[in-house]
């Protein structure tokens, strides 16, 4: 744990790739109302693309810096730099396969590249969290952003369909997750995963971490889709916008 109550210089390093995503992501957003509608659809993507561009620059700058950072909240090392680049480069390659989808759909494209950016903001922040605090926030962040993107085609039932399915079943799946974390903090007096480690490997497994485990990979389960928490996904995969 850092000995300052203020962050220092190489804390913000290392989280480096999700600030850029988030300020190409508001950048997007701001510049997409003082634009003509007709030519938006290839100028906010191609930032959203110098975003996710510079977020990968940023990953590598940023594996230079291993360590811990905010309070041990984040950690940085092999696992989450390689999801880092796994995130940004797949982040470039939707936004590149967006380009013609959003002109053959006539859809506004401000709001969906943004909502890209912000959704890999919450997975990269995610792959380097080590307190389930933290992991519970970067998940939501994603998720919201998934939720909108799932319905971005307005004008069809079937993505309004989606996105409700979604939305409605995801904020299940939330509350099965933190009622996990309350649960594990509740045994082990902690929500950092280095402690929790600690607890659990010390002897004595208290009940309650047995649920919190439990209620957790149930919320993971119906997040990522695995069965047999996987009813929803063929209506939404259906629904949602082919890139997306």
């Amino acid at each position: 744990m850092t000995g300052s109550a203020t962050p220092q210089a190489v804390e913000y390093v290392r989280i480096l790739p999700e600030l850029v995503l988030s300020i190409f992501g508001m950048v997007v957003m701001v510049v997409d109302p003082l634009i003509d509608e007709r030519r938006n659809q290839r100028t906010l993507g191609n930032i959203a693309l110098l975003g996710s561009l510079a977020a990968i620059v940023a990953t590598l700058y940023q594996s230079q810096f291993p360590g811990p950072g905010f309070w041990n909240m984040v950690n940085v090392d092999t696992f989450s730099v390689f999801f880092h680049f796994l995130v940004t480069t797949v982040t470039a390659v939707v936004i590149l396969t967006s380009y013609e989808y959003m002109e053959v759909q006539q859809i506004r494209a401000g709001e969906y590249y943004g909502l890209i950016l912000f959704g890999a903001v919450g997975m990269c922040l995610m792959s380097s969290a080590v307190e389930l605090v933290l992991i519970f926030i970067a998940l939501e962040i994603s998720s919201i952003s998934t939720y909108i993107l799932a319905g971005f085609r307005r004008r069809a039932a079937i993505s309004s369909e989606a996105s409700v399915k979604y939305f409605l079943l995801g904020s299940f799946a939330t509350a099965f997750f933190l009622y996990g974390i309350a649960l594990m903090f509740g045994a082990t007096g902690s929500t950092s995963i280095s402690a929790i480690s600690q607890v659990l490997r010390s002897g004595s497994i208290p009940v309650l971490a047995y649920a919190g485990i439990a209620l957790m990979f149930v919320g993971l389960g119906f997040k990522v889709a695995a069965a047999p928490f996987h009813i929803w996904t063929p209506d939404v995969y259906e629904g949602a916008p082919s890139p997306v």
